[in-house]
């Protein structure tokens, strides 16, 4: 069954919503990595990678599933949007995961 305009930007809005907190705590891992609390940082990064899941959740259930099965899904500024805003986080947090791993493994397994 093919998705309204509606249903599309609901639940792109769900997207940005779940990968708007992720990259905000991706960020918040790079400050604390920054002042070398390696342990807290990579408790933010969890809490990022929970996020950012919900929101690939929601793109592949919901959306890509459905065009999947040969139904349309209207395309907006906004669906773009939601997946590009998703992929970049991810980039960005699989980025800030590596070098804090990084710096864990550089001070001997001390976090």
């Amino acid at each position: 069954m093919a998705l309204t305009m509606d249903e599309v930007t609901a639940n792109c809005m769900e997207m940005i919503g779940y990968t708007g907190e992720g990259r905000s705590l991706v960020y918040e891992a790079a400050g604390l990595m920054v002042e070398e609390d390696y342990q807290a940082a990579m408790g933010k990064i969890e809490e990022a990678e929970a996020n950012l899941s919900k929101a690939h959740e929601i793109q592949f259930l919901k959306l890509m599933s459905v065009q999947a099965r040969g139904d349309e899904i209207p395309c907006s500024m906004l669906l773009l949007h939601a997946m590009d805003i998703l992929m970049t986080s991810t980039a960005e947090k699989d980025m800030v995961k590596a070098i804090v791993k990084a710096k864990i493994k550089k001070a001997g397994g001390r976090t």
